[in-house]
């Protein structure tokens, strides 16, 4: 019996030594002063990552870490020792009390906050109702499309590259993960059965007042397309064996070109019989495989059957030239170009090897070939990079990245840009989206206005008007709301922020809101006042008592 009370009395004596030493620390005002110090300059580092690289940067790096977390733990500790250590209470400490009781309580509000609150965004289309807020946590999502399943992998956050374990029935392996990335083009030597057709090509167009480069595939599996749009330029990428006939004087303007051998020529030169319906829709006749092939040029460039549907089985294509002379339309050839030139009525050629830079017919643009590597296909590749915000828009480094590992191939799911594999027996689908919380309620956009500020395209003030309709309210009525910069749109303890816009077609808008639900709000406005109030009563009314009692003194 009287050892167990000696070992009782020890471990209250290491716990009475311990408090002491905790109190020692955390009660200390050197300790305040430092912990103090590190939070406000930990604050000012927020303040301008946020200002640089946006709130989900600066939310990553500072304000939702464990480091940054941790530092409020210890302002609580020592906030909390500071009050305990001078209990009981003593009148003339009562200030005191108030204003550490005040910063408790907002901190437990901020805690509340953080377990429980939700922090997102709500995007409303024109005259569409939705329940939805995005919250700013992401997932991989593997849909697997025959089987009607979906799989997500939790994406860390965090602020840098890093590298994951995630694996779904040793089918596919998550290995990395890219909060920030930009888009690099890299080359890779074609997967196409006819590597030799397979090409890309980059190129400089501009002229004294713009300029923009622009990358061309034939590949289809490549992240570049083998057609564009420049204003009102359209450009196509061809095959390069094509330029030789596509430069030939033709009165028909018909091309035609075997797709698996490459071989090109003219309507004139096969001297194919060519002739029009009653209608006036020219068509071209020519023998194939002992057979008569029909083509209608001016609407598809497949052979059409008797039926007048497309026949696949001819291997033939045909091209009709005049559907391209009326408006803009470059055709670009790997290293080689043409063009119609309306002034001199006729076809143009270029090719770059002779001259680095080409003159086109359009707004004095000029044409530049960056990069040509044909049987190589370019590619976008996500790196990571530090976001850039002008004007309160992320302008580089919006896209996440995560590289995925199926059967020893790998391959990157972009944010931006789905991607669907399939091994002949099933697909997969790969994706990365963010977290999503359905509200009890539903709004709709009824209307968006926005004002510019005069000559110019850039927004003065905008404002959207809501139309909420909750289901669980008796009248079953939907409610107006009328939400703009400080006016934000308050309802089921929620709060909606008017936050951006978006376009959806001309001069049609949707409005993107901040969506709010604070439960620690109550918390953080008494602790607020709180501090206030004790404020006075330790730096006011104490001094002026302590003045008043010197004064009677005298």
């Amino acid at each position: 019996m009287k050892d167990k009370m000696q070992k009782t009395n020890s471990i209250i004596t290491s716990i009475a030594s311990l408090y002491r030493s905790l109190e020692k620390v955390f009660g200390s005002m050197k300790f305040a002063v430092s912990i103090i110090s590190v939070f406000a300059i930990a604050l000012v580092y927020g303040t301008f990552q946020e200002s640089y690289h946006g709130a989900n940067y600066a939310n990553r790096l500072v304000y939702k870490s464990w480091w940054f977390m941790g530092m409020q733990l210890l302002m609580f500790m020592s906030i909390l020792t500071a009050t305990v250590m001078r209990l009981p209470l003593k009148k003339p400490l009562y200030g005191f009390y108030v204003i550490h009781l005040g910063l408790l309580t907002l901190f437990v509000g901020s805690f509340v906050t953080y377990t429980v609150g939700i922090d997102g965004m709500v995007e409303l289309l024109p005259n569409t109702p939705s329940k939805k807020i995005v919250i700013n946590d992401y997932f991989l999502k593997v849909g697997l499309l025959d089987q009607q399943k979906a799989v997500r992998f939790p994406l860390p956050y965090t602020h840098k590259q890093v590298e994951m374990d995630g694996n779904y029935k040793d089918i596919v392996k998550v290995k990395e993960y890219i909060p920030f990335a930009k888009l690099e083009t890299i080359w890779k030597p074609s997967n196409m059965p006819n590597a030799e057709s397979d090409q890309g090509s980059t190129f400089l167009i501009f002229n004294d007042n713009v300029s923009q480069k622009f990358t061309l595939s034939l590949n289809p599996t490549s992240d570049f397309k083998s057609t564009q749009k420049l204003g009102l330029l359209s450009i196509h990428y061809m095959p390069s064996n094509l330029y030789p006939c596509f430069t030939k004087t033709s009165k028909s303007g018909f091309l035609f070109w075997n797709i698996d051998s490459g071989e090109c020529f003219t309507a004139e030169e096969k001297k194919l019989s060519m002739g029009k319906t009653k209608q006036g829709n020219r068509f071209v006749t020519f023998k194939h495989k002992g057979k008569d092939v029909k083509f209608f040029p001016d609407h598809s460039p497949m052979a059409v059957k008797d039926d007048l549907t497309k026949d696949e089985n001819v291997n033939f294509r045909v091209f009709s030239k005049k559907l391209f002379i009326e408006k803009p339309n470059l055709f670009i050839f790997g290293d080689k170009i043409a063009y119609y030139k309306k002034r001199k009525k006729k076809w143009i050629g270029h090719d770059f090897k002779e001259k680095k830079t080409a003159k086109l017919p359009w707004m004095q643009f000029r044409l530049r070939l960056l990069t040509y590597k044909p049987g190589q296909t370019p590619y976008q590749e996500p790196v990571y990079t530090l976001p850039i915000q002008d004007k309160g828009e992320i302008i580089e480094g919006d896209i996440q990245a995560v590289k995925i590992s199926i059967m020893d191939n790998e391959y990157w799911v972009r944010s931006d840009a789905p991607l669907a594999l399939s091994n002949g027996k099933s697909q997969i689908r790969f994706s990365i989206g963010p977290k999503e919380i359905l509200l009890p309620f539903q709004m709709t956009l009824k209307n968006f206005k926005m004002k510019k500020n005069p000559g110019t395209n850039n927004p003065a003030s905008y404002e959207s008007f809501i139309s909420l309709f909750d289901s669980r309210s008796d009248n079953y009525e939907a409610q107006d709301a009328h939400v703009y910069m400080n006016n934000p749109l308050k309802y089921d303890e929620f709060t909606f922020y008017q936050s951006s816009y978006f376009p959806v077609g001309q001069d049609v808008y949707g409005s993107a809101f901040s969506a709010n639900y604070d439960p620690g709000r109550g918390l953080k406005y008494g602790g607020s006042l709180l501090l206030v109030l004790g404020s006075i009563w330790h730096f006011v009314l104490r001094r002026r008592k302590k003045k008043l009692t010197k004064e009677a003194h005298a």
